[in-house]
């Protein structure tokens, strides 16, 4: 068990305030009660718990970033982000890509008091992180929706960029357009879309991924797109980049172009959807660059470089009666970036 000024304050007859005193060399302790408190302190073999002061004192110049587990391009993209935003604002940066129980508690051995990590709405935290996360004293920012008890959180709603997406489409004049990914939060701002717009519903319009066997997915695909002209879509949207390298695939199998022949819109809003097709691509996401703004400003807190956060602005850092933070909770929009693998439906 970590010893504590309160261990020392104890064994030595003296307040708290007074030990924090002596053990930071600070006026206002006589020289013999100083030396006392040290000799202590060293028999206990005492660690000063640094981040505890960092984050007391409003200071740290260390940002730890736990990398996420669901690798990819976006992941990448974020982390470049995070890495020059937190360089800018005069900070270092570590990055951990072990287990997040593991990686916090290295962080915390390090003394970094301050971390972000990136988690989807599902995410169940295990035993051994929550035991890690409660033995750290710093403040922690999760992106990507999960939700964790004592820390700041920025949720994406996807259900309202799919929902643009599908206008969009409508404003094409697409009536039948096919969704293909999970079943979640995406998927119902695809059915909210497709019910307000009046657009064509059909089981086979819906293709579920499969994170067992692409194949699978990639054979109803075929199907659908193969389906009688009157029959077939007219539009796709996938949700993620990483569904779209499957879907590209059996375009170009089937000769199908984009846009003369379907219109094409991916979520993922990164630089790479420019290049990976014959045109840019439409797509729907948050702003990298806007979410790890917002991210840095709940963690510094009190940084005169703060950014205005779409949908209101985060509250200042404050504390509740109980001393406790009071922890912030930021919606992010996804944005519509209209390119060029969209047009309307021939004829519309």
């Amino acid at each position: 068990m970590r010893v504590t000024v309160k261990d020392i304050a104890k064994i030595a007859g003296v307040t708290q305030p007074t030990v924090s005193k002596a053990l930071n060399n600070e006026p206002g302790v006589s020289e013999r009660t100083r030396m006392r408190i040290l000799t202590i302190a060293k028999e206990l073999n005492y660690v000063p718990n640094l981040a505890a002061k960092r984050l007391v004192q409003r200071k740290s110049d260390c940002i730890g970033l736990v990398w996420p587990s669901a690798g990819g391009l976006f992941h990448f993209r974020l982390s470049q982000e995070i890495q020059k935003e937190v360089t800018r604002r005069g900070y270092t940066f570590l990055i951990s890509v072990a287990d997040p129980a593991v990686a916090v508690h290295t962080f915390n051995d390090h003394f970094v008091d301050r971390i972000l990590f990136w988690e989807g709405p599902g995410w169940v935290p295990s035993l051994d992180f929550i035991k890690e996360k409660e033995s750290f004293q710093g403040k922690m920012v999760v992106m990507g929706g999960a939700k964790l008890e004592g820390a700041h959180r920025i949720q994406i709603d996807r259900q309202r960029g799919f929902y643009k997406a599908m206008k969009h489409l409508a404003e094409l004049g697409h009536r039948k357009v096919s969704y293909i990914g999970y079943l979640n939060d995406k998927y119902s701002g695809f059915m909210q879309g497709m019910v307000e717009f009046r657009m064509e519903h059909h089981p086979d319009y819906f293709i579920r991924r499969d994170e067992r066997s692409g194949l699978e997915s990639e054979a109803e695909l075929l199907a659908m797109l193969t389906r009688p002209k009157e029959e077939r879509v007219t539009a796709v949207i996938v949700d993620s980049q990483g569904t779209l390298f499957r879907v590209q695939r059996c375009f170009r199998q089937l000769g199908i172009r984009i846009p003369e022949d379907m219109s094409l819109i991916s979520y993922d809003n990164i630089p790479e959807m420019t290049t990976l097709l014959e045109v840019p691509l439409t797509v729907i996401g948050p702003s990298i660059e806007h979410m790890v703004r917002t991210a840095l400003d709940m963690l510094i807190g009190d940084d005169d470089t703060r950014h205005p956060v779409k949908g209101g602005e985060p509250e200042q850092e404050q504390l509740n009666e109980d001393g406790t933070f009071f922890w912030q909770n930021v919606v992010v929009e996804p944005e519509l970036v209209i390119r060029q693998s969209t047009q309307p439906v021939a004829g519309s």
